[in-house]
């Protein structure tokens, strides 16, 4: 009787454990600017850092809009890094997090050309589990931008950078291992089967510097690391970004509901979310801005740009930008509110509205009103400290391509939902997750 008991005591805390699992896990994002980044430069300091993101912010936007129509990527480089573990022989690698990419892919051997890395480049000769797709199959015929190795019958794939950096090699299943983080004292390694992957031995990068691994692409597409673990976890990812000034602290990615991150829903907003052709941005519809209490109001100045409110989401990119009359509108009454003299551009060079010592009380409250959602922003979302006391408003004008950039974004518990097309967010300080 004892040994029935404890038999089915076992079976129902293994039902519990996998129960767990299947509800989501997490892995540690790394700022690239962060000191536990091995891309950290303690030479640079803050005001370079600003620049350095404002003009990496601007060459996003541009071919973030450019991506819509043609098969350019924005870029490689990548704000937010993660390590994963690849193959049956898993040795750690630094890859760059993406939500506007759509593809997996890893620099492989035996390369043709492929660029410094940090960590040995993957070889699947080593793994028994690496797998070459064939040209016939599903995921090769579907794939922008694939073709085929007729000798071998091998899917190939290709992905351009707007630097003109490319990754092409085969395209081929292989498993993939994470660190889940969600518990950080007893943190476990999950490992995820026949992923997909673009398996790289020719890649280029147009810089010198060495460079992440490769890419997990977080769109919409197919071919994104959420999209092919979404029959396990679910359609759902979220995130939570850490300020600028705790970069020393990591950000966390979580898959699938991990309820456990939410203490409650209290102060939750949730907002529609809208897909636009090659699906793999993200877009919400923004109906104003209210600062203290004036609100401006979003109407079109082009067609093509800015039909029907639309505003990409996107974790690549740092600072925000609005339609150029939005913007204009935000920087008049930002000086209308604030009591004290805005320094004269030609200080700052690069970022248009900046004071010397603005308090947070100086700061007039802030709210972006998206269809359903009145998400209300925290100074530290609005302006963004350039150094030596100077303050600048953490937005610019879009030339192209509205963006809700990750400033914006930071300490926000931001919960995409794939299945039911919905963006929420909680404040939430997201140092103490």
């Amino acid at each position: 009787m004892k040994l029935h008991y404890f038999i089915l005591l076992y079976l129902a805390s293994l039902s519990c454990f996998a129960q767990s699992k299947n509800d989501g896990f997490s892995i540690e994002l790394i700022h690239r600017d962060s000191p536990k980044s091995p891309f950290y430069n303690p030479a640079l300091n803050q005001r370079q850092l600003m620049y350095n993101a404002l003009q990496h912010s601007i060459n996003r936007a541009s071919f973030l809009w450019s991506k819509l129509s043609t098969s350019i990527i924005p870029d490689i480089h990548g704000v937010y890094l993660t390590k994963i573990s690849i193959g049956t022989k898993p040795s750690a690698k630094l890859v760059a997090v993406d939500t506007g990419s759509d593809l997996i892919w890893i620099q492989c051997e035996p390369c043709v050309h492929c660029y410094e890395q940090q960590t040995p480049i993957f070889n699947p000769q080593n793994s028994s589990t690496y797998k070459p797709i064939s040209c016939d199959s599903t995921q090769c015929m579907s794939l922008p931008g694939g073709s085929c190795y007729t000798r071998k019958n091998t899917c190939l794939y290709s992905a351009r950078y707007n630097d003109e950096s490319y990754s092409y090699g085969d395209l081929a299943s292989e498993t993939f291992t994470f660190d889940d983080a969600t518990n950080i004292t007893h943190p476990i390694r999950l490992s995820m089967s026949n992923i997909t992957f673009g398996c790289g031995w020719m890649n280029d990068i147009s810089t010198l510097d060495v460079e992440p691994a490769g890419i997990i692409g977080l769109g919409a597409s197919p071919y994104s690391l959420v999209s092919q673990i979404k029959s396990k976890f679910g359609h759902k990812f979220s995130y939570c970004l850490v300020p600028f000034f705790q970069l020393n602290v990591s950000s966390r990615l979580n898959f699938g509901e991990n309820e456990a991150l939410i203490s409650s829903t209290k102060h939750m907003v949730t907002t529609p979310l809208f897909l636009k052709p090659p699906k793999v941005y993200y877009f919400l519809k923004l109906l104003g801005i209210t600062i203290g209490n004036t609100t401006i109001r979003f109407h079109n100045t082009s067609k093509k740009v800015h039909k029907g409110g639309k505003i990409a989401i996107d974790s690549g990119t740092t600072f925000t930008f609005l339609p150029t009359h939005m913007y204009s509108e935000m920087e008049t009454i930002m000086k209308r509110q604030i009591k004290l003299k805005p320094l004269r551009s030609n200080t700052t060079r690069f970022l248009q509205l900046c004071y010397q010592g603005l308090r947070v009380s100086d700061i007039p409250p802030l709210i972006f009103q998206f269809q359903n959602a009145n998400l209300e922003l925290e100074a530290l979302n609005t302006f963004v400290n350039i150094g030596n006391g100077v303050i600048c408003l953490a937005f610019a004008p879009a030339k192209h391509l509205p963006i809700f950039g990750n400033i914006a974004q930071t300490n926000f518990f931001v919960a995409y939902d794939l299945d039911n097309n919905t963006v929420s967010f909680k404040p939430q300080i997201c140092a103490r997750l």
